[in-house]
């Protein structure tokens, strides 16, 4: 007995160390050696369960109730527009932007209007040349297409035409009128339509970039 006491004693001590992890060779490590590596406590973060992922900030949207406007601006260029419409995109302003190009007076037409037909326009050239006049030529009414009208002059400005009509008034003529000629002006309109307060923030902003135009409400 005493014996295999201690022979069970000895075989104890050997198996002791492989037991407790104490002797690994090449292996990975004991236990605690190989948690301490896969879990790296430093990375680990605790969630609440009932945590929500982040959200992106919405936008400034109107406040309920405001009350809505509009403002126009006149006589832009093109960049002048182009630079509006940019604010607007990049601000995300809550404003729409409406273009229009303008026309404007860009000659004054001196012109016996209202002729029915072509015999009619010949016997009033008749007239004009009996009375002087040399320098003229039948053409379609630009407004009534379907009427004529004796062209004596166009001019750049309203002073050149009214001295040629003066001077035709004065041989007698009539019935010739000075016609206002319109095109394109190479400027724009351009109408802003949100709320008043909005309107207000992007015309401050766009101040210097409209120069002198001034804002006016929408017609």
């Amino acid at each position: 007995m005493r014996l295999a006491f201690f022979v069970l004693l000895l075989i104890n001590i050997v198996l002791y160390p492989f037991v407790a992890g104490l002797v690994g060779g090449s292996r990975d490590g004991t236990e605690p050696q190989r948690m301490s590596r896969q879990i790296r406590p430093e990375r680990i973060r605790v969630l609440a369960s009932d945590a929500a992922p982040p959200v992106a900030a919405p936008l400034q949207a109107p406040v309920a109730g405001e009350p809505a406007g509009c403002r126009a601006l006149s006589g832009l260029v093109r960049e002048q527009v182009d630079a509006v419409a940019a604010r607007i995109r990049e601000q995300q302003i809550a404003v729409q932007l409406a273009e229009s190009e303008q026309t404007e007076t860009t000659s004054w037409w001196v012109n016996v209007p209202d002729l029915m037909s072509r015999q009619q326009a010949e016997r009033k050239q008749a007239e004009l040349r009996a009375l002087g006049v040399r320098d003229m030529i039948v053409m379609a009414d630009p407004v009534d297409p379907q009427k004529l009208a004796i062209s004596l002059g166009l001019f750049k400005t309203e002073v050149a035409a009214r001295e040629l009509l003066s001077t035709l008034s004065g041989k007698g003529v009539r019935s010739a009128r000075i016609s206002p000629r319109e095109g394109k002006a190479g400027r724009y309109q351009i109408s802003l339509r949100g709320p008043v307060s909005a309107i207000d923030a992007l015309l401050a902003g766009v101040r210097e970039s409209v120069g002198d135009a001034e804002p006016a409400e929408c017609q």
